[in-house]
């Protein structure tokens, strides 16, 4: 969404030949069937050979065309297996306070109310209480801050927004950073040194299993969210959960944190958003979108250059995305510590975004593209949440400066002025809170956890909030 794209000149040449009544066009055509013809011959433009396929999401059980590690390959077992545990408060039993054990989840911060984030500024796990309608009530019990100096009272939140781990598939490496992610044939993290890149004594160190960033951030993710699934937990003690490790992991388990680890993260990546108007649109529904949707498509994809940047079945970035297609420096703000919705600071390393990982001054204040679908559903926008709306995010793309003053040269060479009239904006915004929104997230959201805990979160004012 930073400059004109090149495919412009296409693009207009495609408007010429509709106008003409040539590449299949009638002059009989309805508004949204001669826009649809020009979204396709955009889409065509841009999809590298591809056609419309190069933006298509497959099905969740599509698990053939479903990216992903070699090294845990998909099935319906570990699936189903992942789902509970992706969402059973019960794990939450390595917290600092008695008082809270059981009452978080991964869900508690990537849930399906909120697109799969927090739903909150700041997400909390273990130290939250609440939840409301789509986590937006939750906020930080009582006596809870993350500079106490009473360890029992340091909950569990992070210095940067939730990311979205809806599509998640479709990228290599995890967190805002890409810190979590050492696949076998990898190429963002590739060539980091050891130290950085799985820090003894870290939970980088878990890069060592050489595994995608869904695997290892979900492994790592166990034991930086205080959640145990060994020794004693409901994941050895419940027949239930014993059933189904056993139908996902057939010949046994040598490394229980590793396997559940990877059927988590078998299930979030069919976390897909596969039945949005877009996709529907892709599918053959050509009346799927409506006029002003599919205007902002065809600047998304064209004269914008949204798609320059956004690419992919996700509009993140493509399997196979080098680090500089992953990466940008566009100057978005970091967590304001004045804002009450914060506890804690943000250190140099966090505003130093990729830079602040890999340790080199090229990647300073770059972070990683997020995917754009369901992005109706929270008003938490950047690794900061410094956006309240999607409209005034395209509105800032469109003027091309930095939210955050940064050393000259620092800002992404992508990054201009768009030149994007009011309407013009509307429309893009349109698209994106429309065209890419599943109103079905729910389907990814088990009727209940084996522990038989609320979920996501399980406190007692969330358990009224949710009426479980």
């Amino acid at each position: 969404m930073f400059t004109k794209s090149k495919v412009f000149m296409a693009f207009a040449s495609a408007m010429v030949l509709s106008a003409c009544g040539g590449g299949g066009s009638s002059s009989s055509s309805t508004p949204v069937e001669k826009l649809s013809a020009d979204l396709t011959a955009t889409l065509e433009s841009v999809s590298g050979g591809e056609g419309l396929a190069a933006f298509t999401l497959p099905d969740s059980d599509d698990y053939e065309n479903i990216p992903q590690d070699p090294n845990n390959p998909l099935s319906a077992e570990k699936v189903a297996l992942g789902q509970r545990l992706y969402h059973e408060t019960a794990l939450g039993t390595n917290g600092v306070n008695p008082d809270r054990v059981g009452t978080w989840s991964c869900a508690s911060c990537h849930h399906a109310a909120a697109g799969f984030k927090s739903g909150i500024l700041q997400g909390i796990a273990e130290g939250g209480e609440g939840f409301g309608m789509a986590g937006e009530s939750r906020v930080l019990a009582e006596g809870f801050d993350a500079q106490s100096s009473d360890p029992t009272l340091r909950p569990d939140v992070q210095p940067v927004t939730s990311p979205a781990v809806l599509n998640a598939t479709y990228q290599e490496v995890m967190l805002w950073n890409g810190q979590f992610g050492n696949m076998v044939g990898g190429l963002v993290n590739l060539g980091l040194a050891d130290e950085v890149l799985a820090t003894p004594g870290t939970p980088k160190a878990q890069n060592n299993r050489q595994l995608a960033g869904i695997e290892i951030q979900a492994i790592a993710g166990l034991g930086v969210h205080r959640m145990s699934v060994t020794g004693d937990s409901i994941l050895q003690t419940n027949s239930e959960y014993q059933t189904l490790f056993n139908a996902a992991y057939p010949d046994g388990s040598s490394d229980v944190l590793g396997d559940a680890g990877k059927a988590i993260a078998a299930f979030e990546r069919t976390i897909i958003a596969n039945q949005s108007p877009f996709q529907r649109w892709l599918r053959g529904e050509t009346d799927a979108m409506s006029e002003q949707e599919l205007r902002g498509a065809i600047l998304f994809f064209g004269e914008a250059g949204c798609g320059d940047c956004h690419r992919g079945p996700a509009l993140s970035s493509e399997v196979g995305a080098t680090e500089d297609q992953v990466f940008f420096a566009i100057g978005f703000s970091d967590f304001d510590p004045n804002n009450p919705a914060v506890t804690g600071v943000v250190d140099d390393a966090t505003a130093r975004g990729r830079g602040g990982f890999t340790g080199e001054s090229a990647d300073n204040f770059k972070f990683k593209i997020p995917q754009l679908y369901n992005l109706a559903d929270t008003n938490v926008f950047g690794h900061g949440g410094s956006f309240n709306s999607v409209r005034d995010v395209v509105a800032f793309k469109n003027t091309g400066l930095s939210q955050k003053v940064l050393p000259v040269g620092v800002i992404d060479n992508r990054v201009s002025p768009l030149g994007l009239s009011e309407q013009e904006i509307d429309d893009i915004t349109t698209f994106l809170e429309s065209a890419l929104y599943d109103p079905n997230l729910t389907r990814y959201s088990p009727e209940s956890v084996p522990s038989g805990n609320c979920i996501p979160v399980n406190d007692v004012i969330a358990q009224i909030d949710l009426g479980c």
